[in-house]
């Protein structure tokens, strides 16, 4: 346990001591001589927008449900109060063996916070689009398991918060050849009005037509280097 106590002592001060700077601001003089000011947000900035980034290698599912909490019932669970939590209750080395955090740890976290938390198997996409709330849901990439959020199914697409790379979308048919044994983990939270109406951000909805990047730019667009 000692090896992820000096990560996040580590982390914790470099918090402290370098703290995330707020987006710059674009003045531009008119022909007027009235100066203006314009918010300027850089792709980084929207592609993490409502996303918990992972911190640590083995954190996607602490990251993933500090995400669902923090955004889908405003309920601000940072990822090291989980990290904290479990790992004084489960071994080190058993989370570092396992390459990380387990369902059943998140839904014991979720549980002492006064959620009631749920997993099920054998899910459909029709069933994940029914979801009022986002969920987490296991894939495997390249070998490795990893958590990510969905928040909702579009044209098409699977609409994903992945605490290791921010939003983004992935067709259907690919998410389901990701997607481990149809496995969704469903949070509920002690008062129903804690439940919003899901809100996909416009940018996420605006799925590319690949054949108009194709002909526009002379080459096909090569797929997400994660997927």
């Amino acid at each position: 346990m000692n090896w992820l106590k000096s990560i996040l002592a580590v982390g914790l001060v470099s918090v402290v001591l370098f703290p995330a700077a707020p987006a710059p601001a674009q003045n531009t003089a008119a022909s007027s001589g009235v100066r203006e000011s314009k918010n300027i947000r850089s792709l980084k900035e929207i592609r993490d927008e409502g996303v918990v980034r992972q911190r640590w290698d083995m954190s996607c599912g602490a990251a993933a449900l500090s995400t669902l909490l923090t955004y889908d019932f405003k309920d601000n669970t940072p990822e090291t109060s989980i990290v904290v939590w479990i790992l004084h209750r489960v071994d080190a080395n058993r989370v570092r063996s396992r390459g990380g955090f387990s369902l059943l740890d998140l839904k014991h976290f979720s549980e002492a916070r006064g959620y009631h938390a749920e997993a099920f198997s054998g899910m459909s996409i029709e069933d994940l689009a029914l979801e009022k709330t986002s969920v987490i849901v296991p894939i495997r990439v390249k070998g490795f398991d990893h958590f990510v959020v969905v928040k909702g199914i579009f044209a098409g697409h699977v609409i994903l918060a992945d605490p290791g790379f921010g939003n983004m979308t992935m067709r259907v048919d690919r998410f389901e050849t990701l997607w481990k044994n149809g496995v969704v983990f469903v949070v509920h939270p002690p008062d129903e009005r804690m439940i919003g109406e899901k809100n996909l951000s416009v940018a996420s909805r605006l799925v590319p037509d690949e054949t108009v990047i194709t002909r526009k730019i002379g080459v096909t667009a090569p797929s997400m280097f994660l997927y």
